[in-house]
């Protein structure tokens, strides 16, 4: 792949954003990255996915703007519709994904970072933002879920309508950002969340993890009693429990 690299670490596949200085967003890098992410979701043997840049400043500032302004309404409805592909695949993904973000997360790189479960952020001088409005831009109302999700009503409508960044400290503070390290600490403590969600029972966290984006929708999840006591007698909750029973004594 031109645009990414994908490598293992242990059960978790790592996807590093490798595309210029900024690791700007265009169609050839949206097309590698959703062969990733569906190779994460396909293969039995990876357990999570961390989403990372090799960008010590930058984990992208979005959209190529070079490019991207360039394209014709038929490329550009081609792109966006890969570009939701894609973050929406990072949604839907049945295992754990961990954003680490190195630097400034800006527009579609923010956009990745919230599909994301959790994202870990650099200390510093940087900012995440989405900053479409400055562009004259509407979102989708899936992303604007996904960033009330993440920091709630009333600072999701003041990101929109303002545009404007917020550091890394007031990313922490508001839910955008669950963890943050120091700039050459954050792929590390990222693998190390993936990991600690890649330990949990497989199939409850595909369940737990679709019902909370159902319920954040507000679509009606899955009949409560009968799927409870579905995956009470499925084999990794019979054996959770045998575990349990044994450190009892």
């Amino acid at each position: 792949m031109q645009h990414i690299r994908t490598g293992h670490e242990g059960e978790l596949l790592v996807i590093t954003l490798a595309r210029g200085k900024a690791n700007a967003l265009n169609a050839e890098m949206m097309d590698e990255l959703h062969a990733a992410v569906a190779e994460a979701g396909a293969d039995p043997e990876v357990r999570g996915l961390v989403l990372a840049s090799d960008n010590p400043r930058f984990f992208s500032a979005g959209f190529d703007a070079r490019e991207v302004f360039g394209y014709d309404r038929a490329q550009l409805g081609g792109f966006f519709r890969r570009f939701t592909e894609v973050y929406e695949a990072l949604r839907a993904l049945p295992k754990p994904a961990v954003a680490a973000l190195t630097g400034h997360t800006f527009a579609g790189g923010a956009i990745l970072a919230l599909a994301c479960d959790i994202r870990v952020m650099a200390r510093g001088e940087f900012g995440f933002a989405l900053n479409e409005i400055n562009l004259g831009l509407l979102l989708t109302p899936e992303i604007g879920r996904m960033l009330m999700e993440a920091a709630g009503a009333g600072r999701a409508r003041e990101m929109l309508l303002t545009g404007e960044p917020v550091n890394p400290e007031r990313a922490y503070a508001i839910g955008l950002v669950n963890e943050l390290a120091e700039p050459g600490e954050v792929v590390a403590r990222a693998l190390a969340r993936a990991r600690q969600l890649a330990a949990k029972p497989p199939q409850t966290f595909a369940a737990m993890k679709r019902q909370v984006r159902m319920l954040a929708a507000g679509t009606e999840p899955e009949a409560g009693v009968e799927r409870f006591v579905d995956l009470w007698f499925s084999g990794e909750a019979v054996e959770a429990r045998r575990r349990v029973a044994e450190k009892l004594g």
